[in-house]
This record gives C-alpha cells, structure tokens and sequence, in this order.
C-alpha cells in the first residue's frame, strides 16, 4: 500500500519544471516579412517519451535559432479568506503558461536544419513549436502528444496493488467537452476517476487487486459527465463515441497469502513541516507555526513577532460552524485560546491543540489577540484519522461501521468516498456531526479477505456550475490519485468474511 503523505506544495511546483522567462509570444514581433522559411514536424502525433524529427527549411542560412516549446501548468483554485487562510468554496482550475527551450539548432549552408527529440512529459493535445530568433517569431509548428498508460504488474495475490501510470492527460478545462476525464473501472465495476489536475499531464497511482483466483479486467474509460457508462455505447449508425472503451487490462489474482494494509492505527497522516517558517522581523505583529498540517491529537508550535514587549496576548483557535448542505456562511465558534505574555522584544511561542469538542479537521485560522484586538493570524490544517472497524470479521451480511474524525468542513475536505473491492459504493459526509463521520456497510462476497479503501473528493451543491463548473464533473466521486486532491490522503481496511 502507498504510503500516507500530503505536502505543502502546489501541483505546478510538484512539476519540478522552471518556466524560465515567459515570453509573450502574441506581442512578440515577426520579422516584417511574416513567418519565414517552413517548419515541419514528423510525425506529427506522439507519445511521451517517442521521438520526433522538426526540420526546417528556406530559413537564413548559418544562423543559430532556439525551439521554444509551450504548454502550460494547472492548480486547483479554491478560496481564501481576508487572513490568507485555505477556506471554505472550490472555484476550480487555474492555468499558468510554461514555456522551454528544448533546441538551438543552427542552419546549414542551405537555410535547413534538422532536430531530433523526445516528447516531454507533458499534457496531451496539440503544443506549438516557436522557431525563434533575436526574440522574433520565425515560424511555428504543432505537435499532438496522445495519451498512453501503462499497467503493472499483470498478476499478483489479493491485494496486490495494480500500479497505473497515464501520460498526456489533457490539460483540464472548465466547461470544455472535448477534454475528457479518464475513469477506472475494476471487472465492471466503478472505481473512481483520474483527477485531473497534474503536474504535467502525468497521473501514479494504484489499486488493489481484488475478488477469487482468475482473470479479472481493468478498464480506462473517457466521460465529462462523472460516471462513464453513459459513454458505453454507439451513436446512430454505429460510430463509437470518443469514450469507448479502447484500453482494458486483464490482472490475474492468483493463490497465496493476501498482502493485507497494515494496521489502521499505522495509517495516520504524517506531520507536515511548514517550509520558511521564519518571521521576517519587519516590525508588524506577524504569527507562524512550525507545522503546516498535523493529523487530530498532534499539535502545532506558534511563534510570533513584532508584538507589544512584555504584553499579555491571547491565542485564539476557532472552529467553523455553518453549512454546505444549506449553503450557510460558517462562522467561527468554540475556540481554544491559549493565553501568555509576550518577551523583552515582542516575540511569543505557545503550543496548540486542535478544538477537542468535535475534532473538525480542514484549515483553520489562529489568531492572536493584545486587549482585544485582532493583530495578526496564521493557519493550520487538521488532518483525518480513520479509527478501527467495528468487527474485522463475520459473515455475509455482518454490518461494519467505519470512524473517523478530524473530517474537515469546507467543500475540498467536507466528503469521503468509500469502496468495497474496487467498487465505488458512496461518500460520507463530515457536516452532520462536524469533523466526525459514522459510515455503516454490509459485508457482501465470498469467504475470504475484503478490501474498503477510502479515498478524498471535492463537494460542491447546486451552484457547482456558476462558481466552478459543471464539466467535467468530478465531485462526490473518488479521486484515485489521491495526492493530485488539494489536501489528498488514503486509507484502507482488510475484512474476512467467515
């Protein structure tokens, strides 16, 4: 099983790709003339890691060009509250051009070159080519990077994880049908689907081999729509929709010992050590703390500067109370306040815990407070922890109760999804009870081990299409490569039935 991580790093960082200067190609001058020369690419559809030719010809002859290749990254675009904090709505994607000098070629006595390289790492559809010369546009040619995966390995005992690797994912777009998202299902059954914002276009993840000893299918299917059997047919006259299915895998589980997750209490979330944690020193009242995320129990070191010398300050840790269902606004509410008194040069530290009275998890705001006011706040993050099964063993029909707490509140951490052996079967909700969810299933399926996996998604009520979009449409459904979710995490449980 994959180990539990989150980070404090954004997907276009994860990308590990500097973008360099970003030139702005539409004011960027052609040389009088208009483009010069021709610029050809062969072939000119391929996939990450093949390998292309670009030749160009009746270009200036003995002149030294750069390549410039250009795609852009993509993030999850979600609110922020007057304090900076992560809080409560999920607006959607935004988009940030990428731009790389992949050649420098030179021409020859003939105003020709020719240029071998593989295709990057990057999102599928059409990327320009820019030939270049003293910041000048030359010319141009396109590129279509297709979408490839890979599926390994091909046999294994029960709950062998499948690992899955996707290539030239599309670059998502907002209400834009054409790029679809992909989806996995597990001997017909519905698993969840690709998130579709990566770091360039590339998607790890896995899942556990599931069900008795034989030949099961895994099947990548395309759909904007959420689950993608409504693509499981032909049109009129009997042309395949775009998602018809055309990658399916056959995984053989095999006899032997099961490879079981280890125990629930060994899958909390790690400590997430905030990064510059330092306080600038610029005079103003300002709050940090050592850690950026904590799993429920754990707790955070709070460190200040430019306060009051020798001043009694207050630290103030609220939890939210509202609604997504009702589209209420949350309000801050049952604060944890720690109290001290500032030193000899302004500067504080206390130690916090979560609010104890419900565990909520998600971001929260701690503010600091001198004779009443407000002068400075930071956040942390809270993250789940799933507790113990409520039996581990019985027969067809036993009802299993799974806990968890440290559930969060806003629309990016309100929701988990749940799968019994592959198979998506609902989400569960942290609002009712805030941070605490109590989900109830029946045990179903032959004698032997089961799988429950639990997996992150994004809630969003009626108004999903006027704040963020309709299409593609990816919420309340599990995000498989869960740490591509803005705050992703995974857990899973083994139940034997007798």
């Amino acid at each position: 099983m994959p180990p539990l991580f989150l980070r404090e790093v954004t997907l276009q960082e994860r990308s590990k790709e500097d973008k360099g200067v970003v030139r702005n190609l539409g004011n960027m001058p052609t040389p009088e003339e208009g483009f010069q020369g021709i610029l050809k690419c062969e072939p000119e559809e391929a996939q990450v890691g093949e390998e292309v030719v670009v030749t160009g010809e009746e270009l200036p002859r003995e002149s030294r060009f750069k390549l410039l290749w250009r795609t852009h990254s993509v993030d999850w675009k979600i609110e922020r509250n007057a304090d900076g904090v992560l809080w409560q709505r999920f607006f959607g994607f935004e988009h940030e051009e990428r731009q790389r000098i992949v050649a420098e070629p030179e021409t020859d006595s003939e105003g020709k070159f020719r240029h071998k390289f593989k295709i990057p790492e990057d999102f599928g559809g059409l990327h320009d080519l820019y030939l270049l010369s003293s910041e000048k546009r030359i010319n141009k040619v396109g590129v279509r990077i297709i979408r490839s995966f890979e599926v390994t390995p091909t046999s294994g005992p029960l709950g062998r994880e499948i690992n899955i690797t996707a290539h030239g994912l599309p670059l998502p777009a907002a209400n834009f049908v054409d790029n679809s998202i992909f989806h996995i299902y597990y001997d017909n059954k519905y698993t969840g689907l690709i998130s579709p914002v990566t770091p360039k276009g590339r998607a790890d993840f896995s899942i556990p081999a599931t069900g008795r000893p034989g030949t099961h299918i895994v099947d990548v299917e395309r759909s904007q729509f959420g689950n993608a059997h409504s693509y499981r047919q032909t049109h009129i006259g009997l042309t395949p929709l775009p998602g018809t299915p055309d990658l399916s895998w056959k995984f053989e589980v095999t006899d032997g010992e099961a490879q079981l997750p280890p125990p629930i209490e060994k899958q909390v979330p790690d400590i997430v050590p905030r990064r510059n944690a330092e306080l600038t020193d610029n005079g103003d009242p300002e709050l940090t703390t050592n850690r950026w995320a904590i799993p429920v129990d754990s707790s955070v070191k709070v460190i200040g500067a430019g306060f009051p010398k020798k001043t009694e300050y207050k630290l103030v840790w609220p939890e939210l109370e509202g609604s997504n269902i009702r589209e209420e606004a949350f309000k801050e509410k049952n604060s944890v306040i720690v109290g001290g008194k500032t030193d000899a040069d302004g500067r504080l530290a206390a130690e916090m815990k979560p609010a104890p009275r419900t565990v909520q998890g998600g971001p929260h705001p701690i503010h600091a407070f001198v004779d009443g006011e407000k002068l400075a706040t930071t956040s942390t993050v809270v993250l789940p922890v799933f507790q113990e099964l409520s039996r581990k063993e019985g027969p067809v029909g036993s009802q299993i109760t799974i806990n968890a707490q440290g559930v969060g509140w806003n629309e990016i951490w309100n929701q988990v999804t749940i799968l019994y052996d592959n198979s998506f079967i609902g989400y569960a909700c942290g609002g009712d009870i805030p941070g605490i969810i109590e989900a109830k299933l029946r045990a179903t399926g032959e004698p032997g081990w089961h799988l429950i996996d639990i997996y992150p998604t994004i809630q969003k009520q009626r108004n999903f299409a006027e704040e963020a979009f309709e299409i593609p449409f990816i919420y309340r459904l599990p995000f498989l490569n869960w740490d591509s979710h803005p705050q992703g995490y995974h857990f899973r449980y083994a139940f034997k039935i007798e």
